[in-house]
């Protein structure tokens, strides 16, 4: 029997986050598929306090034991201090790259379990490669760790603890080809072995016939919106939405934006603007259905998931040229559009309301090119064959 333990900073069915749904779908799927899995994760809930929601122990969710251990140390002073200067300057002097990794939330009770159990594992998968914590599990057990790094062109990835953790770890595995190029030729890292794994995405619950709860919202032609789904938080690019939804809606058009998800960046209180909160998957697949688009403006993406949903519920995506990822998915898949300017954005949600039968077919292109390639059955099949290759002892890529 296969065994595989998956090291993610936060776990739980409550929780929110690329990382932590990735890292769920991951271990869940791998259960169902007879594997045994375990997960070693903090007992943090929250990931900007770090404090212990969860208490510490075993306990099994969905079939995965999952134990949590506690933080233990984390400087929050010179941890906003280190990460100010960074998002500033873009880059920290060698010496502050270290403090970077030294501040942050720790669990050195986490760090010695992985350093005693990894060699009863296969594989230990670690994610994602922007949290410290990630760094000192990998580094518990390098040998047995394959980091699934969910890399983004931004100022963690350029650190030299990044480059260290990538090269010394067993393999690295990428979401998509785009971050793997990331990684090799503009961050040039060498990993000791490297493959494309993807990510699954399960499909939102259908929508119902008939909503009567008064919130939901009905389709496009009747009341045209662009839906976003995610953390509200400055690396999403929310400003410049917000901003352009602003200055349509002072064009008169009349376009409304539906925001759902937590975080400090919520809209603007304007009437252009329906925020949502946290939604529930039933309302979520409802509002995806109903768009004219889902509107995805980050710069910095590994895979976005809420793109990938948006397509399982029929609908086009639109999405900001500056990120390769998110780009090359809506090339590869044609399920829909692409902006840099204003006059590119407004254009595009014109378009998208004035060719409802066009728009409609890239929702369907989208929607299969997700079952083709991103079904978590899929994604555990790829993980198998990397597995097996990299067991066999031949570096290289998969």
């Amino acid at each position: 029997m296969n065994r595989v333990a998956v090291v993610v900073p936060r776990y739980g069915v409550d929780l929110g986050g690329g990382a932590e749904n990735q890292a769920r779908g991951f271990a869940e799927e791998m259960v169902r598929r007879g594997w045994q899995v375990e997960v070693w994760t903090s007992c943090a809930r929250d990931h900007f306090t770090w404090e212990n929601g969860y208490p510490a122990g075993t306990q099994e969710i969905n079939g995965v034991a999952v134990h949590r251990f506690p933080i233990t140390n984390r400087n929050p002073e010179r941890q906003a201090a280190v990460e100010s200067q960074l998002v500033a300057a873009g880059a920290l002097p060698p010496g502050e790259q270290y403090a970077w990794l030294e501040a942050a939330a720790h669990s050195a009770p986490l760090y010695t379990h992985v350093a005693r159990q990894a060699h009863r594992f296969d594989a230990v998968i670690a994610l994602p490669y922007a949290n410290p914590l990630v760094h000192y599990a990998a580094w518990a057990a390098p040998e047995r760790t394959i980091v699934w790094p969910c890399l983004h062109d931004e100022p963690y990835a350029y650190l030299e603890p990044t480059r260290l953790l990538l090269e010394s770890v067993r393999g690295v595995m990428f979401n998509s080809p785009e971050e793997g190029a990331l990684a090799v030729q503009k961050l040039h890292v060498r990993p000791q072995q490297a493959a494309v794994l993807g990510e699954g995405v399960l499909p939102l619950p259908p929508v119902p016939a008939v909503v009567g709860n008064g919130k939901l919202l009905p389709a496009p032609s009747s009341t045209p919106y662009l839906a976003y789904v995610g953390r509200l938080e400055e690396g999403k690019n929310l400003r410049l939405l917000y901003d352009y939804v602003l200055r349509l809606a002072g064009e008169g058009q009349n376009i409304r934006l539906v925001v759902m998800g937590r975080g400090p960046l919520e809209p603007p209180k304007h009437p252009a603007f329906d925020y949502r909160g946290f939604a529930g998957d039933e309302e979520k697949a409802t509002v995806c259905a109903g768009a004219l688009a889902l509107c995805q403006p980050s710069l910095n993406e590994s895979f976005s998931l809420t793109i990938m949903e948006s397509w399982l519920a029929g609908r086009p995506v639109l999405v900001h040229e500056t990120c390769a990822v998110t780009r090359e998915h809506v090339r590869r898949s044609k399920g829909g559009l692409w902006f840099y300017t204003f006059e590119e954005f407004a254009a595009a949600v014109t378009w998208l309301h004035s060719k409802p039968a066009l728009a409609a077919q890239m929702g369907a292109n989208g929607r299969h090119y997700v079952q083709s390639n991103y079904t978590w059955p899929a994604v555990v099949d790829r993980f198998a064959r990397i597995l097996a290759a990299w067991q066999g002892g031949e570096p290289g890529e998969s």
